[in-house]
């Protein structure tokens, strides 16, 4: 468990082993565009075009065809509430120019966070052998997620949205069922088991805990409520543990538009189930999608496994052992906590869960029409495409002047003899004048690094038919192209070298 405040640790158990993060992945796609909206690179209305590579990932997804869009709100809806593994890859497309550059970008902004047990690979969570992560890393992205951008934390709380008139509903169900439950992210594949992070907000105290390895969906959330219910008698019998302040995102949550959706919690049954329903929606290498997974209900013979686990002990930060691959699924857990504090009140424990009642939750897999016209995707302007393979130069001139003493003059001149047909992309664009505006503030910001290179703009068919904008800066040498990119995203500037002919 932690105190999302300081990322101190309070209780863990497992917490470094290696897991597979599943879903939980989306955490790091989404952290990657909110920085894009932060920047300006990106907005709410900026539609995210589904590619053909993003259409055919597997379930669970939105379910776009190729060639559609949907804007980035949409985006972050269906990656947060459904786990979209179309809409992920889509969202890595658009930021990254490919998926798998994407991921590289992820793994480094993982490390930069102090995630060093982190790896990505795709941008979905969608099985992967050399995808992996901790339950402490997770802390620490949760932690980053809420107070790195607070203006977007209520996406996570949302049980459910909808889109083109359909309900989709999400499968936190701690939302709406546990008291100060606000948030994050489900997760589950076969190698992972079945993953939850979780934020709760009682009485100025934030915690977030990690659960991670659980036998079944049922079986999760009663672990993470059952150490979430010991976690916060320590923290009235000893009020000094943690810190306790205003929760910056939901003062922001009250004045957005974002309206909650109630969240239905269903408790598994010791009944007999009929599996092959389940079995029908695994795809043929035997993998079971996350919808279906978190619908199934639960066997109750895995109950000895949670009530036998040991009550946690909350005490000082121990020393963390070494990072060791768990061999199978075992349910684990992070906290993390803050500076000491005195003479607070009591924080109020929730209900049992015994006397919470049940509440019916929308169905999943029957979409529920509904009137929606406020939601629907905008209709994007279409640029007239510039035929392909005629780069447009910004620069207006013919060759780089670096300026004395940059970055680029340097390399210049250690790379005179070398044939200067490689560039710095910065990213792709819909149309020329984002793309324009896009390469002037990214030299602004990069002048000393830059210099005076030429701005280019290469358009290419994009998913769909569309023409895109590659926006670049050149021309170099590849060798001096590469450490020009090394060191601007060493310094937060996401780019990457790539040759004039692609």
């Amino acid at each position: 468990m932690e105190d999302g405040r300081t990322g101190r640790i309070l209780f863990a158990r497992n917490a470094d082993a290696q897991r597979h993060p599943a879903s939980l992945t989306k955490m790091m796609t989404l952290y990657m565009l909110f920085e894009a909206l932060r920047k300006g690179q990106v907005n709410m209305n900026t539609p995210i075009y589904i590619s053909q590579h993003a259409a055919w990932q597997k379930p669970t997804k939105l379910g776009l065809p190729a060639g559609d869009s949907l804007p980035v709100d949409m985006a972050i809806r269906s990656a947060v509430v459904i786990s979209a593994n179309d809409i992920a890859v889509a969202i890595a497309e658009a930021l990254g120019g490919t998926e798998s550059h994407f991921a590289e970008l992820m793994t480094q902004k993982a490390h930069e966070l102090g995630m060093r047990n982190t790896f990505y690979h795709n941008a979905s969570g969608l099985p992967d052998d050399r995808q992996i992560t901790t339950a402490f890393d997770l802390g620490i992205l949760a932690h980053h997620l809420a107070y790195d951008f607070p203006q977007y934390f209520h996406y996570f709380s949302l049980p459910g949205f909808t889109f083109r008139g359909r309900v989709h509903m999400g499968h936190d169900n701690l939302l709406g069922r546990y008291a100060g439950a606000d948030g994050i992210k489900t997760g589950y594949t076969n190698g992972s088991g079945f993953n939850l992070v979780s934020s709760v907000v009682r009485g100025g105290v934030h915690v977030i805990g990690i659960v991670m390895g659980g036998y079944s969906a049922h079986r999760r959330d009663l672990e993470m409520m059952r150490l979430l219910d010991q976690t916060f008698a320590e923290i009235n019998a000893q009020p000094n543990l943690v810190a306790r302040a205003e929760v910056p995102w939901q003062n922001m949550a009250i004045a957005s538009n974002a309206a909650p959706v109630v969240a239905g919690f269903q408790f598994g049954t010791s009944q007999p189930v009929d599996m092959r329903p389940y079995a029908a929606a695994a795809p043929s290498g035997g993998e079971m999608d996350e919808d279906a997974a978190e619908s199934r209900p639960d066997d109750d013979e895995i109950a000895k496994i949670i009530t036998a686990a040991p009550k946690p002990q909350i005490g000082p930060q121990q020393q963390r052992p070494a990072v060791t691959p768990a061999p199978k699924p075992q349910a684990n857990l992070a906290i993390i906590n803050a500076p000491a504090q005195v003479n607070f009140p009591k924080v109020q424990p929730s209900p049992p869960a015994a006397k919470m009642p049940n509440i019916t939750p929308l169905p999943r897999d029957n979409a529920v029409p509904v009137s929606l016209a406020s939601l629907q995707p905008q209709s994007f302007p279409q640029v007239a495409p510039t035929p392909r393979g005629n780069a447009i130069d910004e620069s207006r001139s013919l060759e780089p002047k670096p300026a004395s003493g940059s970055l680029v003059a340097n390399f210049a001149n250690a790379a005179s003899g070398a044939e200067r047909d490689w560039t710095v992309q910065i990213g792709a664009f819909n149309d020329v004048p984002t793309a324009r505006a896009e390469l002037a503030a990214y030299a602004e910001k990069s002048a000393e690094k830059l210099g005076q290179a030429q701005r280019i703009i290469v358009p290419y068919a994009g998913s769909g038919g569309k023409t895109m904008y590659r926006a670049r800066f050149g021309k170099f040498a590849e060798a001096e192209a590469r450490a020009i990119c090394i060191t601007l995203t060493h310094e937060g500037h996401s780019c990457f070298a790539s040759s004039l002919a692609h």
